[in-house]
């Protein structure tokens, strides 16, 4: 399991120095065409529509980090002061809840982004897929991420350690 969570995250953080580069460049984008506009009464015409995809982008990769590094909120006051079956119930139930949500993202995304593959965004041309094949893509993460964290609830007897501190 150890070696499948860190081949999970390499390629996890490729997409995330992708999706980092990305918010550089949208930095740039934005930048030049207020830039542009204010200074010289011109624009760039497509310096909204690609800014809005890569933030779309961002945020859905930024979901799966919370699930990775467990950052989402979450009520952890009254499960430690409940019985530890109760408490090792909790988690499992988070973590199952999280995967039927990566279930559900990634159906329903993968069939919204071939709906709209035929649609086309109106300043650069690039088909609208682009603003939600990031779904599948998030999707896979959460499940494989949640799937991790499930197995070491599962497994663990130390519940006063995270999941991300286990050995999984």
């Amino acid at each position: 399991m150890r070696k499948f969570k860190e081949s999970l995250d390499k390629i996890f953080n490729v997409v995330l120095y992708f999706c980092m580069a990305l918010v550089i460049l949208m930095v740039v984008i934005v930048f030049t065409n207020v830039l542009l506009r204010y200074g010289f009464r011109s624009g760039i015409k497509w310096g909204e529509e690609i800014p809005l995809v890569i933030v779309i982008w961002f945020t859905f990769i930024a979901m799966a980090l919370g699930v990775k590094e467990n950052l989402h909120i979450s009520i952890t006051l009254l499960p430690k002061k409940l019985p530890t079956f109760i408490e090792r119930f909790l988690r499992i139930f988070k973590y199952s809840c999280e995967i039927i949500l990566g279930c559900i993202l990634f159906y329903y995304g993968l069939g919204l982004a071939k709906n709209v593959l035929r649609s086309f965004l109106p300043a650069t041309h690039i088909t609208n897929a682009v603003n939600y094949i990031v779904l599948p893509i998030n999707a896979i993460f959460i499940i494989l991420y949640a799937s991790i964290y499930l197995y070491a609830a599962i497994k663990s007897k130390d519940l006063s350690k995270s999941e991300v501190e286990l050995d999984v």
